[in-house]
């Protein structure tokens, strides 16, 4: 079934390209009132923006899952080169679109098939990892390591908690039942990773890790590939 999920799950995002933009504005706007966030606050993903924006600048950067290029806008600030990749043809039309003639590199693939042919100073990847089935998370995370040039980091983020939304759709322990809104409904993978487990295994594949907290659902993390001696 696990083969069937993730198929699934490429064709639920190439069908939602369209609606993805503005519900992940809602889910910023949602999110900011949840637990002790007030109004006044900035939601999370502005947050993460800026968190982004202050880590300096980079050379190579590789952004996996870049859907309609709402954060390559951002590595586009920090990034003398961005390679932007997702595995569906419709997110990245509307990427392309957006950012217009801005030097970004490209590339379809699906990421569970996906292999790293460089190393790269900032890998970044958002809305991504509660995607990964846990049983792949290893061997996921282990690409990366190796796209990551050693002194550079990792960049995360993602939900380390449900939403009123996502327990609503959910489907038992790491799937969801996703509507569209011409009605029709997709099978995902949807995983919130404890965040202390993901920094022990951070750590021990030879990352420094930070992890913040933007709110009662979002996290932050920059992980830094230890130098080799």
């Amino acid at each position: 079934m696990e083969n069937d999920v993730l198929n699934e799950q490429i064709a639920y995002y190439r069908a939602r390209a369209q609606e993805y933009d503005e519900s992940i504005l809602e889910a910023g706007r949602s999110a900011s009132t949840e637990g002790k966030q007030t109004n006044e606050e900035p939601d999370p993903i502005e947050r993460g923006m800026h968190l982004l924006q202050q880590m300096g600048m980079f050379g190579q950067v590789l952004e996996l899952a870049c859907g309609t290029g709402i954060w390559t806008e951002v590595l586009l600030q920090i990034g003398q080169e961005v390679t932007a990749i997702d595995a569906a043809p419709e997110m990245l039309s509307i990427a392309r679109q957006k950012l217009g003639n801005a030097p970004v590199n490209y590339q379809q693939a699906d990421l569970f098939n996906w292999e790293p042919v460089q190393k790269y100073d900032l890998v970044f990847f958002a809305f991504w990892l509660s995607h990964i089935p846990p049983e792949m998370l290893d061997t996921f995370l282990d690409k990366v390591r190796l796209a990551v040039r050693p002194g550079g980091k990792m960049v995360i983020f993602d939900e380390y908690a449900p939403t009123d939304e996502d327990r609503s759709v959910a489907k038992g322990d790491i799937y969801a039942m996703r509507p569209l809104r011409d009605g029709r409904t997709f099978t995902i993978v949807k995983v919130f990773y404890d965040l202390n487990a993901l920094q022990e295994k951070l750590n021990h594949s030879g990352f420094e890790v930070q992890i913040e907290k933007l709110s009662s659902v979002f996290f932050f993390l920059s992980a830094k590939r230890q130098q080799t001696t």
